[in-house]
């Protein structure tokens, strides 16, 4: 008996360490920074990136890269992709021109800071 009282808060204290956040196109609309992005959930192995996402009211996303790089191709990679809200969670195209969509989940958020998870990959944003 004494062992099912502990698994139930285990149980419990498991399942809400996974929760995802409900996203709001209030809190969703606006420039977000993409500090860094992993494939790792606790954000280990990560690259920094120089881009900002900024989403409009017109259910697109417009994204912009810059790249420091002297041999990159080009120095600035700008892109619209569109998105929606579907149960809190973001749904947005997987890449420019394609019909192909991606549902990614806001797995941490904390003021300003969100992680969001889209398929294999942890975006760390910041919101300007």
């Amino acid at each position: 008996m004494r062992s099912k009282i502990l698994f139930i808060p285990l149980m419990l204290f498991s399942f809400s360490s996974v929760a995802d956040f409900a996203l709001t196109q209030a809190e969703l609309l606006g420039v977000w920074q993409i500090d860094k992005e992993s494939v790792q959930s606790d954000g280990s192995k990560s690259r920094s990136l120089n881009s900002t996402w900024t989403f409009k009211s017109d259910g697109t996303i417009e994204g912009i890269s810059q790249d420091s790089d002297a041999h990159a191709r080009t120095e600035t990679i700008r892109a619209t992709l569109n998105y929606s809200l579907e149960d809190g969670k973001l749904v947005k195209q997987a890449a420019p021109g394609r019909s192909k969509m991606e549902t990614c989940a806001a797995v941490e958020k904390e003021g300003n800071k969100m992680v969001l998870h889209c398929q294999s990959l942890y975006f760390y944003m910041t919101k300007k």
